[in-house]
């Protein structure tokens, strides 16, 4: 991916940006995060106080934000989108959200595993057909 396509993509709207993690993650079958020895990478979500995981759909993004937004001590990480189904399972238990493709400004669209994972579906629906 280019630096150019990199920073058009980075520029769209957080709903655009979502539905584009979308359909990356379940034609890669691949979620990217940060993590370091302890984890993976929580932002807070300033609405509601909550812990938010930070997911993106490719490596490149998850570098650039990690970059920028200084998280020095994290590396980039690739989890299986089966495993990543799984998790939602526990943050919906932990009332948990996450933070879908974070621009390096901190913009992103902040879902809740139950939407997460019903958009997953829809889009798998989709490429069976």
């Amino acid at each position: 991916m280019t630096q150019k396509q990199i920073d058009e993509i980075l520029a769209k709207k957080p709903e655009s940006r979502y539905k584009y993690f979308i359909r990356t993650v379940v034609a890669e079958e691949e979620v990217w995060g940060l993590a370091d020895e302890e984890g993976w990478l929580l932002l807070e979500d300033d609405e509601d106080d909550t812990d938010v995981l930070a997911v993106f759909p490719n490596a490149e993004f998850a570098e650039v934000f990690r970059e920028k937004g200084e998280f020095d001590e994290f590396k980039v990480e690739v989890l299986d989108l089966y495993e990543f189904l799984e998790w939602l399972n526990d943050f919906e238990k932990e009332k948990m959200k996450i933070a879908v493709f974070p621009t390096p400004d901190f913009q992103s669209a902040v879902m809740t595993p139950e939407r997460l994972r019903a958009d997953f579906k829809e889009e798998f629906d989709k490429e069976i057909e």
